[in-house]
């Protein structure tokens, strides 16, 4: 596994979760976003985290220079505040990815690129508090629980609490 920047053979995977609408509860998704703008997006993408306040990386399976390495998800850092050195994670993987320790070695190596490469000193997640496969893998690598956001999360029409996790990285 390893995480990369966007190209434009990535254009299919972007367009298959940015129009997943089971995800748009969870993020601020709120319609379907065309093949044409996500090209444009590719295009014109820096992967500079301090223009964009955000970087968004693809993972990978296999080798960077096996033809069999697939991109199974998407793994990002944004609301970045380069004064207060944190930025946000989030992270979504195909279906059929999930469940194989692929998205914890995913936020291990966007950890340590935020950290070593960044100088970010904390990165947090909000967490749906049904999601709980989410939660265990974060404390896992080392993420702690700090509050519970009510009602922060609507879902099919009712709202769900949502886990406010951190993780200091220096």
């Amino acid at each position: 596994m390893r995480i990369r920047g966007l190209e434009p053979e990535d254009l299919d995977l972007l367009y298959t979760i940015e129009n997943d609408s089971a995800l748009w509860w969870v993020g601020a998704q709120t319609a379907p976003v065309s093949r044409f703008r996500l090209r444009e997006y590719i295009a014109s993408c820096e992967a500079d985290i301090y223009k964009d306040e955000q970087v968004r990386f693809v993972i990978e399976t296999g080798n960077a220079d096996d033809r069999e390495a697939k991109a199974v998800g998407l793994v990002d850092l944004f609301n970045f505040s380069p004064r207060n050195r944190r930025a946000e994670l989030g992270i979504a993987i195909t279906k059929e990815a999930q469940g194989k320790g692929i998205a914890q070695e995913a936020i291990k190596e966007i950890m340590a690129y935020a950290r070593d490469i960044v100088g970010i000193h904390q990165i947090y997640a909000i967490v749906p508090s049904s999601n709980l496969a989410s939660q265990k893998m974060l404390l896992n690598i080392g993420f702690l629980r700090h509050a519970v956001l009510k009602d922060w999360l609507m879902h099919d029409g009712k709202y769900e609490d949502a886990l406010f996790m951190q993780c200091l990285l220096d």
